[in-house]
């Protein structure tokens, strides 16, 4: 059965219990587009504003991109973020995409074990591999840096990890999972007919890889570098923890400074909104790249019904170089800068590990914690984990229903709605709701400084991908299951929970995780947007790394992967189990 998003009306109590539950569903669905339209519209709205900005005796000009694009500062700032940017795609691609080939196209053995590896990479928050790479290669603290100055007698240390190109590394590897898991579909549904044909005519390893498997596999390539560049534009914690200290400031810092001045200096949040701007046109041009190749798509499909199979590369000897390369990813990633983390949780001050440092160890920094504002952290940031993937789950499954279930043209600006967060960086959302906060809403709902502020951006960061995995479920059931509850006198919303709800139950279990553990670790929203009261455990740690007192943060970061622990393994048996079922 399809529904038009114009339900008719009917006659009698049923009619009106359909349209009813249909009103309710098609309110839900439209409430978080109304409030990313909100939160765009005000930004921009400030961008134009100077004086007193958010009131009736602001002005409304172009000064604020006068001032922005006229700064020289500004001009280095963008510079070194197109750098910082550029150097993250071609790191994350560098290990992701030669790992992702790995598992799909060849025999290596372990398999399980790489998406283990790769999964636990999106899961892990970029500030610990920022906090542990800096305790690596750091300018002056450092412990490589450390050894290369006095083994070498060098002035200073000739690793500068606080560089844009430096923080390009940390942060490609913090997304070569992102690269993998974009990349490693489409090498799984490649056919390989093309490449066995080139091999026949002569062509090498290497050139059959150049000139065939992946001009095939550039969708999904240009959709990982699209959502990397992204990610890389507006990113916060990896540029803040490496380069704020070092003077080397990206747009997402430099934005942070102009709402967060230090000294005695106003928030310029007209600069601001004119930045946000700045990022929204540069993050919709390459949405709308990444849409002409798609709709260029024809070219690609290579995957047909008849005579299709998978034909996988045999190593042979190479599947040891091959595992030491994902090792190296994994070792530098993930290990090494968790174990520097926990070293420095333990002691005094930080120096390179030696006998002598192992001999100080202790736990005098979790007892000289703030614990006040570690539990204030603590309690927020569950009060979050438990309240927004909830929501999440109810406004996706609404839009999803209206995408799938209705047969009106108008399901198409739904469905585009639904995906628009994906294209803008969660900064962007996060001024947004900081100048609706400030400057709308303060007189009759005062969401600044509440945890529901918070709340309300991380549920719209994630409403992409949730609705597009309850897409692809609610997809494989049959309309004939509604078809027969509404025979029997049922309306929608208890069709929805009678029906549809038991069997989406594993797919909505998967996103709640998922989104669950994505909110715990999000850092970025919550800088902007905490202060004293709602302040969440990610942005303790970041209060405590910014005074300088890195080892108290290594502390918190170790607490807060203790209660982190449980939402990773509940995730991986839910992976394990939707596997399962599905092999």
């Amino acid at each position: 059965m399809e529904v038009a998003l114009r339900w008719p009306r009917g006659h009698g109590v049923l009619g009106r219990g359909v349209w009813t539950s249909f009103s309710v569903i098609l309110s839900l669905a439209l409430l978080p587009m109304g409030v990313i339209v909100l939160l765009v519209t005000i930004m921009l709205m400030v961008s134009f504003q100077t004086g007193f900005v958010g009131t009736a005796a602001a002005t409304y000009t172009l000064q604020n991109y006068v001032t922005i694009f006229g700064d020289p500062f500004v001009y280095r700032v963008l510079i070194d973020t197109a750098i910082f940017s550029l150097s993250t795609t071609i790191f994350a691609l560098g290990f992701g995409l030669p790992i992702a080939w790995l598992a799909e196209r060849t025999t290596i053995p372990g398999k399980m074990f790489i998406y283990s590896i790769m999964t636990l990479g999106l899961l892990i928050p970029g500030i610990y591999t920022a906090m542990g790479w800096t305790f690596i290669a750091h300018p002056r603290i450092g412990f490589v840096n450390r050894w290369l100055v006095d083994f070498f007698g060098f002035e200073r240390g000739p690793i500068n990890i606080a560089s844009p190109i430096g923080m390009g590394f940390v942060q490609g590897l913090s997304l070569a999972s992102v690269a993998f898991i974009m990349t490693a579909q489409v090498f799984r549904a490649m056919n390989p007919a093309l490449e066995e044909a080139a091999r026949i005519h002569g062509m090498g390893f290497g050139k059959t890889l150049r000139r065939i498997t992946l001009p095939l596999a550039w969708p999904g390539i240009l959709g990982a570098i699209i959502y990397i560049v992204t990610i890389g534009l507006a990113t916060f914690d990896i540029p803040a923890i490496l380069g704020l200290g070092n003077r080397v400031y990206l747009l997402s810092t430099f934005i942070y400074l102009q709402v967060h001045p230090q000294g005695s200096g106003l928030p310029q949040y007209g600069v601001t909104g004119a930045l946000g701007a700045f990022m929204i046109v540069v993050a919709g041009l390459l949405t709308l790249w990444y849409g002409q190749v798609l709709r260029q798509g024809q070219r690609f499909e290579v995957v047909t019904g008849k005579g299709y199979r998978p034909t996988l590369i045999h190593l042979r000897g190479w599947a040891v170089a091959a595992w030491a390369f994902i090792l190296l990813y994994a070792l530098i990633s993930k290990l090494l800068p968790f174990l520097l983390i926990a070293y420095a949780s333990f002691t005094p001050y930080f120096a390179p590990p030696s006998i002598e440092m192992m001999g100080q160890l202790s736990l005098a920094h979790f007892f000289t914690l703030d614990w006040e504002l570690v539990l204030r952290g603590l309690w927020n940031t569950v009060l979050l984990v438990l309240v927004v993937p909830l929501v999440v789950l109810l406004f996706s499954f609404c839009i999803s229903w209206l995408v799938v279930r209705s047969r009106s043209r108008a399901r198409y600006a739904l469905e585009f709605g639904a995906f628009l967060p994906q294209a803008l960086p969660p900064v962007i959302l996060a001024i947004g709701a900081l100048l609706l906060a400030l400057f709308v809403l303060k007189d009759f709902l005062p969401l600044y400084g509440s945890v529901w502020l918070i709340g309300v951006v991380y549920v719209i960061t994630r409403l992409s991908f949730a609705t597009r995995t309850v897409n692809s479920s609610l997809l494989q059931i049959h309309r004939e299951l509604e078809e027969a509850a509404f025979v029997a006198g049922l309306s929608k919303i208890r069709t929805a929970w009678r029906v549809l709800l038991p069997l989406l139950r594993p797919t909505l279990f998967s996103v709640w995780i998922w989104s669950a553990l994505l909110v715990y670790r999000e850092l970025t929203v919550a800088v902007f947007l905490a202060v004293h009261d709602n302040i969440t455990l990610p942005a303790v740690i970041w209060s405590y790394w910014y005074a300088g007192t890195m080892n108290i943060a290594s502390a918190i970061t170790l607490i807060m992967t203790v209660v982190l622990a449980p939402l990773i393994v509940a995730f991986w048996r839910v992976g394990r189990r939707s596997e399962m079922a599905g092999g």
